[in-house]
């Protein structure tokens, strides 16, 4: 059995209308690159906290920025990539 589905109008005009209204790869990564900074800076400040509660060296401190801050780095690169993956691709 062979099943032929042929688009109207109407469902030529809801695919464009969706796809108008998703949310754009440039504007997302923007996005996600905008927490990446804050995210970081959030991070150096509350070790900072610690830091003085705890009274921890310069080099533990530096070790756990640089491990978080890999961190935080490491999931924004993975979500630039599923946006790649997830977002259609502007044509024109």
């Amino acid at each position: 059995m062979i099943v032929i589905k042929i688009k109207t109008w109407k469902d030529w005009k809801k695919d464009f209308i969706d796809w108008v209204q998703a949310p754009r790869r440039k504007t997302c990564k923007e996005y996600v690159n905008y927490m990446e900074v804050i995210s970081c800076d959030a991070v150096k400040e509350v070790i900072n906290n610690v830091y003085c509660k705890y009274n921890m060296t310069d080099k533990q401190i530096e070790d756990i920025t640089e491990a978080v801050e890999k961190c935080i780095g490491d999931c924004a690169k993975r979500t630039c990539k599923l946006i790649d993956d997830c977002q259609p691709i502007k044509f024109f």
